[in-house]
């Protein structure tokens, strides 16, 4: 039987192709299927129940494809159009881009463009943003190529600032002309966070306010004097592995310098038996409800040196020093004028720095503070970008 009006017209959506890199990594290409104009950001934002469905879906590089699979929005860190027919954004774009860059729970970096409206802050536009940032012209490192716009998922971001434009080889271009290169003073910051469904985002500006880089007048730790009580709550439910870890967690040199400011000791119950320095790092962050990048300036404050800025990289800095040694001590070379080496650590009081990288340059070395998961990704993006094309 006909409907009152005469025959009606089905429309049948189709697939659109896109690809999914998920939070462990997995990258997931397949259909998924939008309405005429919808922007890929939303859409994954607003799937109800936190699904998405995906067609045809081919798991790259496990030779698994599946006709249906439902995947968890949450668990996805990036999304893309591999056909370039799916915005990431709304309809019409705000008419200023701002370069920014991305830093991601897993310690890689992601840069690209944000469209804002004229005179926005960027704080303001990040907490009207739903679960998923568009980001256009994004790079995740110089060696993967332009990844293109993509939807980055908030919850995975940990920090996100203005990302700053150099004149390429400015620097050795002054040194050639027999003059010294002297990095620039570093520019006040802003800093804020912003509360979302999906958990805090730090967001760096530049700014005109002084930035919170020397807290206290006097370190948090000085190395002539005993180590500080460290009193740990250790629970009921702590096993003996646990109890030694807590143990070996109180004397730590992080754990101590957190004391002095008044910070609560890591849980070891969020810990692995031998954790890292930077698992130690994030723990004692996530406990005190901070991101690492504030606990970095704790850390700087305490040992009284600089807040590195892991974007103001001399490209001859990075030749003094093999990417494999860099690697090995999670230490970036940030400038040097000859004589003196300026790297960006997490722990400054390691001899094991001091003795390779003295040894390989020769030169005096200066040290600047930045947290172990931020100096990893800046080192894989400085020494691709350093790397010469083949």
């Amino acid at each position: 039987m006909t409907a009152p009006g005469g025959p009606q017209k089905i429309i049948q959506s189709r697939p659109r192709r896109v690809q999914l890199v998920l939070r462990d990594a997995e990258v997931v290409r397949g259909g998924v299927f939008l309405n005429e104009g919808q922007s890929l950001g939303p859409y994954l934002g607003s799937r109800k129940g936190g699904w998405v469905n995906v067609v045809n879906a081919e798991w790259v590089g496990q030779e698994e494809t599946s006709n249906h699979a439902v995947i968890q929005a949450d668990h996805i860190l990036l999304a893309t159009s591999l056909d370039g027919d799916i915005p990431v954004y709304g309809a019409t774009a705000a008419p200023t881009p701002r370069e920014v860059i991305l830093a991601l729970e897993d310690g890689s970096r992601l840069r690209g463009v944000l469209h804002l409206a004229e005179k926005q802050r960027l704080s303001d536009y990040l907490s009207a943003c739903g679960r998923f940032i568009p980001l256009l012209e994004a790079a995740r490192s110089p060696r993967d190529g332009t990844s293109g716009d993509v939807a980055v998922n908030a919850a995975a971001v940990r920090t996100i600032k203005d990302a700053k434009v150099f004149a390429p080889g400015a620097m050795e271009a002054a040194a050639d002309a027999g003059g010294e290169p002297k990095p620039a003073a570093p520019a006040p910051v802003n800093r804020e966070v912003v509360q979302r469904e999906s958990g805090t985002l730090e967001v760096l500006t530049a700014g005109r306010v002084p930035d919170r880089r020397a807290p206290r007048a006097e370190p948090l730790i000085a190395h002539h004097t005993p180590p500080l009580v460290v009193t740990p709550s250790p629970g009921p439910e702590l096993t003996p592995e646990q109890r030694e870890l807590n143990a070996w967690l109180a004397r730590h040199w992080l754990v101590q310098l957190g004391a002095g400011a008044q910070l609560l000791p890591p849980d070891p119950r969020t810990l692995p038996a031998s954790p890292s320095l930077e698992e130690v790092w994030h723990a004692l962050a996530t406990c005190n409800e901070m991101a690492d990048a504030e606990l970095g300036v704790h850390v700087a404050a305490g040992f009284k040196l600089p807040v590195a800025d892991l974007d103001d990289v001399m490209a001859l800095a990075l030749h003094e020093v093999p990417e494999r040694i860099a690697r090995k001590l999670n230490a970036l070379p940030l400038r040097t004028d000859g004589k003196v080496l300026t790297l960006a650590v997490a722990d400054p009081s390691s001899m094991e720095i001091e003795q390779q990288v003295g040894f390989v340059t020769r030169q005096r070395l200066q040290f600047e503070i930045a947290p172990p998961a931020e100096i990893r990704g800046a080192i894989d993006w400085h020494y691709a970008q350093a790397a010469p094309a083949s």
